[in-house]
């Protein structure tokens, strides 16, 4: 079986565990608000999903929830079309669609796994980390600084702050602790993470083993 045919079903299998029960359990506090920002016609966090809702009309728990669905689906062939060695690429695609931690933020109206696909697609054309940042400013962990231009990185740096000082909770007692307990803070570094290793430590290894 050819790579693509194992993309294929890599990435169906990987819908499949995004969206099956999707619309079982309402929607919590953050994804409350997230309709609230949606159907009040305005917000000053979470603009990209946000504007996307707006603009296709999402008006229920589930519409909300395919926007993550739909971009965490995506992300399993991004992952797979940016790096470039594709005999272990197609394992790191794997890996994103059955990530119990990618597929519970794929389920949900929270805009990670949506930044989580434009990080991805950073990874090989840098101008995606704009709108990953603009998702939410915590994609800006994500950006490959080793690779970027300073043009990118400056620009990336500029919107993460901006948006963050006119969050409404910027003022929230951000604390170390706050961090590790929240699984949220780890979903793009993660993906970060998987590129790096599939892209530079597997290879390598794998080179110096033959």
């Amino acid at each position: 079986m050819k790579n693509y045919h194992w993309l294929l079903l890599i990435t169906f299998i990987g819908f499949l565990l995004r969206i099956i029960g999707l619309g079982d359990k309402p929607l919590f506090i953050d994804e409350a608000l997230f309709y609230f920002y949606v159907q009040d016609g305005g917000a000053n966090q979470e603009f990209t999903t946000v504007f996307i809702a707006q603009i296709l009309g999402l008006n229920t728990d589930y519409q909300l929830r395919m926007i993550s669905v739909i971009a965490g689906t995506l992300t399993i062939p991004a992952v797979y079309f940016v790096l470039k060695d594709k005999s272990t690429a197609i394992f790191a695609s794997a890996f994103v669609a059955l990530c119990p931690l990618f597929v519970f933020w794929s389920r949900l109206a929270r805009p990670y796994s949506f930044a989580g696909l434009f990080v991805v697609l950073g990874w090989r054309w840098a101008w995606f980390y704009i709108p990953a940042i603009a998702t939410t400013p915590i994609a800006l962990i994500g950006v490959r600084i080793w690779k970027q231009s300073k043009y990118v990185l400056a620009t990336a740096f500029v919107t993460a702050v901006i948006l963050f000082l006119i969050r409404e909770d910027s003022n929230r007692n951000w604390t170390i602790q706050n961090a590790i307990n929240s699984s949220r803070f780890f979903v793009i570094p993660m993906y970060a993470m998987v590129l790096c290793a599939f892209d530079y430590l597997f290879p390598c290894m794998q080179h110096k083993y033959k």
